[in-house]
């Protein structure tokens, strides 16, 4: 059964916490101003931390209990920060099972959905879904999953236990979406980080051309049509937002409520397919 009831967006704590000149105050009002647009769920981990507090990104999931109480938190062991600028990986499962525990002592409760956050940097992903499994049945998450997996670990993972979700970079124009493929036919929920392409891609306007026109024609941004676009073509598929402005927030979140028509659905679908990344493998 999925994590949650209809199509939404989630909104990701990353870049409030570990962007350059974050504040906390800052990070607090947009994530309020998230979860008042709507946010399906907030999305924190524990390598979300700085030198100082290694629960910062769980903190603003706490914000966001706060101010909607129930709404489903997703966070991540498994991956943690060493120092300034570096961090390191462990599936390990006494890792994972202290990071686990942190996660509650800080969340106040199990989260919603607890990940193996760096999946393709782990010794053993098998031995590390089975020490989430664990936990879960020691009531330390009420729902798992991995995150940074490709195809072939997912089907490695076959039969290990039941996976609930999958978190996977897939950038609109960049990434292909044979990940989100697999969990569909499957039936597993599908988050998918950094949809607008991570700040390394080119524009988003640039890549979704024909969306970014009609966006233009209609004065809404080129973001918020993609991803209402990206909620009707890719069902199961929940996108995670990072924004680091309360307006990004909002206007990205509101797609949720956006009326998408066959204009729309043709321009998507022509824009990934230009790009080499068809809807369709």
């Amino acid at each position: 059964m999925s994590m949650l009831d209809e199509p939404g967006v989630v909104l990701g704590v990353a870049s409030l916490v570990l962007g350059e000149g974050a504040e906390r105050r800052h990070a607090e009002l947009v994530v309020r101003a998230g979860v008042d647009a709507g946010a399906a769920a907030l999305d924190t981990a524990r390598a979300y931390a700085s030198v100082e507090d290694d629960a910062v990104g769980e903190r603003l999931a706490v914000v966001a209990e706060e101010r909607r109480p129930g709404i489903p938190i997703i966070t991540k062991a498994g991956h943690y920060r060493l120092g300034t600028a570096s961090w390191d990986a462990d599936g390990s499962a006494a890792r994972l099972r202290r990071d686990a525990e942190r996660s509650v002592e800080v969340l106040g409760g199990p989260p919603a959905l607890l990940l193996l956050h760096r999946a393709d940097q782990v010794d053993d992903a098998v031995a590390s879904v089975r020490a989430l499994d664990e936990l879960r049945r020691d009531g330390l998450a009420l729902r798992i999953g991995v995150s940074n997996a490709s195809v072939e670990m997912l089907e490695q993972l076959e039969g290990v236990a039941e996976l609930d979700a999958v978190e996977n970079r897939l950038g609109l124009g960049v990434d292909p979406f044979a990940e989100y493929r697999y969990c569909r036919e499957r039936g597993i929920d599908f988050f998918a980080y950094a949809p607008f392409g991570g700040p390394r891609a080119a524009p988003l306007a640039t890549r979704v051309p024909r969306v970014a026109a009609l966006a233009a024609a209609s004065g809404v941004s080129v973001h918020r049509l993609a991803l209402a676009a990206m909620l009707d073509a890719v069902p199961g598929c929940w996108p995670v937002i990072g924004p680091r402005r309360i307006e990004s927030a909002v206007d990205s979140i509101r797609a949720r409520a956006h009326v998408v028509d066959d204009a729309l659905r043709t321009a998507f679908a022509d824009d990934l397919a230009s790009r080499g990344v068809p809807l369709q493998g």
